[in-house]
């Protein structure tokens, strides 16, 4: 339940506050928005008395937050941010008609989609898209999210899912890691540096069972929290990576990474598009579901399940 308005300060006060708590300064500030000094200090003095607490002292000419003021700045620039945030999303989207909202991990987005966007606006000028990165699971109760992409099984709540592809995972380093750690087969990778990554914590454990090697020091080795920082540690010569093959299609054409075993295996996930079922009847929305299915069928040979498969349930996954 909110407060009374009477007992929230303004927008401007917030403005105002956040301004000369910055820069400790309120002629400074006031030239920053455009305001006089008089202005500035109005507003310092409205919100003090709303909060009935000193948010400044003036020592020797200078200004100096009080320890009540130094508290709700964080909170303060969150709050501004928020609303700049929310306001920009508002602006780019103008009437809103034929925007998306699109959320998945970092990986997928800039590895897979991203570079394939443009011929989604090709084929549809008329779509703008709002990317919004997530960093774990998430329900579409209470957000304005029209459409993810999900790997894990084929469970969302109220969501309808469509199957992209399945995960083939391989494991690549840079050329000169290769050669001067003299590595040829999957036996040779339980004497090397391995890349960990924190949300797949079993993933090599799970690739040297799939590949018959034993003695493998599967958990040891350097540690990163995304795919991202995997694949761009493989490039640095940290060692070999564990990655799914379409999130290096770019390396590996180019030569900056190499596969260093032949043996690829099938992740336990997939990747799914998924969109709200209240939704899923919204002419933006059904387009791209269309486009980005197309453009997974003609990625071509990395799962057995239709492009296009439909599923609805509970949800469960992980991070990539």
């Amino acid at each position: 339940m909110l407060l009374p308005r009477r007992l929230m300060p303004s927008v401007p006060e917030l403005v105002a506050f956040e301004a000369a708590a910055r820069h400790q300064n309120f002629s400074a500030a006031a030239e920053e928005l455009s305001l006089t000094q008089g202005a500035i200090s109005k507003q310092i003095r409205n919100m003090e008395m709303t909060l009935g607490v000193s948010l400044f002292d003036r020592r020797r000419k200078r200004l100096v937050m009080t320890r009540q003021a130094k508290s709700i700045l964080p909170s303060v620039i969150s709050i501004l941010e928020q609303i700049a945030g929310t306001t920009y999303r508002v602006l780019s989207a103008g009437d809103g008609e034929n925007t998306l909202n699109l959320h998945m991990f970092s990986t997928f987005s800039s590895r897979w989609l991203i570079p394939r966007l443009p011929r989604l606006i090709r084929q549809y000028p008329q779509i703008k898209v709002n990317i919004t990165t997530i960093f774990e699971p998430f329900s579409f109760d209470g957000s304005d999210c029209d459409i993810a992409v999900h790997y894990g099984a084929p469970v969302w709540p109220d969501g309808q899912l469509h199957h992209l592809f399945d995960e083939t995972i391989v494991p690549v380093c840079s050329p000169a890691f290769r050669d001067a750690t003299k590595l040829e087969t999957a036996e040779d990778l339980a004497r090397v540096s391995l890349i960990q990554l924190t949300t797949r914590p079993a993933l090599w454990d799970f690739w040297f069972a799939q590949v018959n090697v034993t003695g493998a020091a599967s958990f040891k080795g350097h540690v990163f929290d995304q795919f991202n920082a995997t694949i761009e540690a493989a490039m640095a010569g940290f060692g070999v990576a564990l990655v799914p093959t379409i999130f290096v299609e770019r390396e590996l054409a180019d030569g900056t990474l190499c596969v260093v075993s032949n043996e690829t295996i099938r992740s336990r996930g997939a990747y799914y598009v998924v969109t709200p079922v209240e939704k899923a009847h919204d002419p933006a929305i059904s387009a791209f579901i269309r486009w980005i299915c197309a453009e997974s069928a003609a990625y071509g040979g990395l799962g057995e399940a239709a492009p296009g498969t439909l599923h609805f349930n509970g949800y469960e996954g992980t991070r990539n």
